[in-house]
């Protein structure tokens, strides 16, 4: 409603009756100048953190890479004779039938695998290759730290990806020291066709570089919606009747099909998980960043995602441990089924935010998210060509924008959790997140530009500044600051790039041109390249945001999930 009385508005300006209703927009652009403000702030301690961190204290990790890119993991040749174990598990809760292979070799066979019944749900696969890694890790290097706290499993959901990628994903994992313990939970969809066979490829690849592998086939139940949210749900509820020993133990990574997640973010998931209360209640996540196909997409999608990361790294640093995770985030698996899981209702799109108020609201208050500061590498959204390269960055805008729904969840569930300080900041969050910054763009960017032209049309002169309304003198003051704080916000999120780039992704060592950015003439377009977010606003924030609002004020729910296009470049 407030979005829609901002276009009204709007669109009414020019009329001196009701230019008091751009008192409106004044007051949320101040609101948003006060936000972008703390963004900023939070962003340079930010940046001094990631200094601490990585350049004055150094990186303690010895892991060779984490960009996809070959290493000297023995995952690509020690696995060919992996044994393949099907097991079915079965539905009904409390039960439970657990087949497991030691490391021996065998030959594979996947007929086996082929013959899955791709109706079913549940469908696991476990390999163990104990017997092949007491002496060394996947990385073939020694590790004296020790066993993790945690039994790690990374969850992996995935629809038609690409293998490419999905081997880069789990070569990346495969580099980490502890890696020999990790679980690997692919989640995959039953309608996608040799789901089956992907998965025991992979599992072939990796199974002795992990402690075991395990694939689900996810059947879509008519009122869920399909994507993200109930494929994880599925997979996990299956994992639970499936986890040996102590549930509690168990530290769930949601990540994308192409995240690579670098060592030092299990490291400090340990160390941070370590040193908070109650551990087991608690959300930790990392920032992502764009990294792996920066030369192949659009400048102005490479900008947006850049702002959009930028944004979300400020937002996981938040005061009260009150924020979102992007993407990837841990939790713990007695969480999770305290909670109930997943959602997996259409306005529930937004499966990590709406993970985090869920957890929040459900625990009454205890949730809280702890940023980890090893940001998760990952594919700008691809097209076959440059139009469709930027159609697919708008289909995910959209998608994105669709999780305004939670703002509204926050509203519905308030009851369940005692009102709280930490609670009112939740919320502020959640409109932090969607409905200051449109109000604050129709403000800044759609009225000035509307105002002016309907001027020019009627009176074939476009008004002087010192002729425009009071309103829209103030708005103007208001986006000078706005766009001054953004500009910091940029710097601060480039030179965290370069940081993590040195020396966490390794991708700078090597190009002297890299390491002397400051005469180098790619650095400088790359900057320029920011200035196509004065057009990006309108394509990939504003129009999405007016189309899924429309569509909920009319009651138009979306149940398509179009999966974006991740693919890496041939030479990656």
């Amino acid at each position: 409603v407030l979005t829609l009385t901002s276009l009204a508005t709007v669109a009414l300006s020019p009329w001196p009756r009701y230019q008091n209703g751009l008192w409106l927009l004044v007051f949320f652009s101040s609101c948003s100048l006060f936000s972008v403000l703390g963004q900023a702030i939070r962003m340079i301690t930010v940046v001094r953190k990631y200094r601490d961190l990585y350049v004055n204290g150094g990186s303690s990790s010895s892991i060779s890479t984490v960009s996809g890119k070959d290493t000297n993991s023995s995952s690509q040749h020690s696995i060919a004779g992996a044994k393949v174990v099907v097991v079915e598990v079965p539905a009904r809760p409390g039960h439970k039938k657990a087949l497991r292979s030691k490391g021996h070799r065998s030959t594979v066979s996947l007929d086996a695998i082929d013959g899955c019944d791709q109706s079913s749900e549940s469908v696991a696969l476990v390999v163990d290759c104990e017997d092949w890694s007491d002496s060394t890790n996947s990385s073939g290097t020694d590790w004296q730290a020790g066993p993790p706290r945690w039994n790690h499993v990374f969850v992996i959901p995935n629809y038609k990806e690409d293998i490419a990628t999905l081997n880069a994903t789990l070569e990346a994992l495969a580099s980490h020291a502890w890696a020999s313990s990790y679980t690997i939970l692919l989640a995959m969809e039953s309608k996608e066709v040799g789901a089956a066979h992907k998965a025991a490829q992979l599992q072939e690849q990796f199974g002795c570089s992990f402690h075991s592998i395990m694939f689900t086939l996810h059947v879509l139940d008519p009122s869920e919606m399909p994507g993200k949210a109930s494929n994880v749900n599925s997979a996990v509820r299956q994992f639970y009747h499936m986890a040996n020993g102590d549930r509690s133990s168990y530290m769930l990574t949601i990540m994308d099909a192409d995240a690579l997640v670098p060592f030092e973010y299990i490291q400090q998931l340990e160390s941070t998980s370590a040193a908070a209360v109650n551990p087991s209640v608690h959300i930790y996540a990392a920032p992502v960043l764009f990294e792996q196909d920066n030369s192949g997409v659009p400048g102005i999608v490479r900008a947006t995602d850049y702002m959009w990361s930028a944004l979300a790294a400020q937002n996981l640093n938040s005061w009260f441990g009150v924020g979102f995770p992007i993407s990837n985030y841990s939790l713990s698996l007695k969480l999770v089924h305290d909670i109930g899981y997943w959602d997996v209702f259409p306005d529930a799109i937004g499966e990590d935010m709406h993970m985090f108020i869920k957890a929040f609201l459900r625990t009454n208050g205890a949730t809280q998210l702890h940023p980890i500061h090893a940001p998760i590498n990952m594919c700008h959204v691809a097209g076959s060509s440059y139009l469709s390269g930027l159609w697919a960055r708008f289909l995910q805008a959209e998608r994105h924008m669709r999780g305004i729904a939670d703002t509204a969840y926050v509203l519905h569930e308030w009851p369940r959790c005692a009102f709280s300080f930490r609670k009112l900041i939740m919320f502020i969050a959640c409109l932090e997140a969607h409905l200051i910054p449109v109000v604050t763009l129709t403000s800044l960017v759609i009225l000035p530009v509307f105002y002016n032209l309907f001027m020019l049309v009627t009176t074939h002169l476009i008004p002087s500044p010192s002729s425009l309304p009071l309103p829209m003198r103030v708005l103007g003051a208001l986006g000078q600051g706005n766009l001054a704080f953004v500009i910091i916000i940029i710097i601060c999120y480039e030179l965290i790039r370069g940081t993590v780039r040195r020396h966490v992704y390794r991708l700078m060592d090597n190009d002297k041109h890299e390491r002397c950015w400051w005469n180098c003439p790619r650095f400088v377009m790359h900057c320029l390249n920011y200035l196509t977010l004065f057009v990006s606003v309108w394509v990939y924030t504003v129009v999405p945001v007016v189309l899924v609002i429309s569509k909920h004020m009319f009651n138009v729910r979306s149940m398509n999930y179009i999966v974006a296009d991740k693919r890496l470049p041939a030479t990656f």
